[in-house]
């Protein structure tokens, strides 16, 4: 609840932890309310897993070449304070790491039979994104679709099964959530989700396209002197793994973002 008033605007996943870590501890704050630490502990701590998460899936794409992990690890770590809006209470760095274990999870298939817990444990994930923002878990899905299917991995129906069964508990609460408020329970799929971001113009949205750019550009630098360099070498590669995951994901979510009718500077954050 929000003031008294049910509060819908977004599903519980990242409430439920801060409201868990509230109940097993005694921090106060000012008038008795809980502490800022401990409402900003859990995002805080699932934002820096990018770190770690992002250099993992740079071994993955370039196996063997460790420092080439160890340096896109720390280049993240440098860029970590972009994620700190709203004082790592939002959703967002969290959604970074949520996207990022999706596709490290995605990158492990292969053609052992452990590929069912691997798609067991993506669509677990894809339901914590569900129980983030309700939309979220699309564009990192069709990124990483485009990519396997370029690289010609082939799932079997058998196998897309799990991650199915994965996908239940996220798809379950918003069934759960429809029952219980009925037609309301849609505005966090289309007034606060994908109708508002794709079709009205928000608060901050007056230069569109412009401010996922300028946040871009504000926050990139110095690694945005790579990019051009970065361009061109994934476009050379684009027959390695590491090449179509970079030109997949990097076309989807700019297609994602750039698209989007309301913009706000935290969008860019993927980017």
């Amino acid at each position: 609840t929000l003031w008294g008033e049910p509060y819908i605007n977004k599903p519980p996943g990242l409430h439920w932890l801060i409201a868990s870590l509230m109940k097993i501890s005694d921090l106060k704050g000012a008038h008795g309310l809980p502490s800022d630490f401990i409402i900003r502990a859990g995002p805080a701590f699932l934002s820096t897993l990018i770190v770690p998460l992002g250099g993992l899936i740079q071994w993955k794409l370039r196996p063997g070449e460790n420092l080439t992990a160890i340096t896109t690890s720390s280049i993240l770590l440098t860029l970590l304070p972009i994620v700190r809006h709203g004082r790592l209470a939002m959703l967002d760095g969290t959604q970074l790491t949520a996207m990022a274990c999706f596709w490290l999870v995605l990158l492990s298939i292969d053609q052992s039979q452990n590929n069912k817990i691997r798609l067991l444990t993506a669509g677990l994930i894809s339901s914590s994104m569900l129980l983030l923002k309700a939309p979220l878990f699309i564009p990192p899905l069709i990124a990483a679709l485009i990519a396997m299917f370029w690289e010609g991995i082939r799932l079997k129906r058998v196998e897309l099964k799990w991650f199915g069964i994965g996908l239940i508990p996220g798809c379950f609460w918003h069934l759960w959530h429809g029952l219980n408020r009925g037609s309301e329970a849609l505005w966090i799929w289309f007034g606060d989700g994908a109708q508002r971001v794709l079709f009205e113009s928000g608060e901050g949205s007056d230069l569109g396209f412009l401010v996922p750019t300028i946040e871009l550009l504000e926050g990139g630098w110095p690694w945005l002197l790579l990019l051009p360099m970065g361009i061109y070498v994934a476009w050379n590669e684009r027959q390695s793994i590491w090449g179509k995951w970079v030109i997949s994901t990097s076309l989807i979510m700019s297609i994602s973002i750039f698209g989007l009718k309301t913009q706000l500077p935290w969008y860019s954050h993927p980017l």
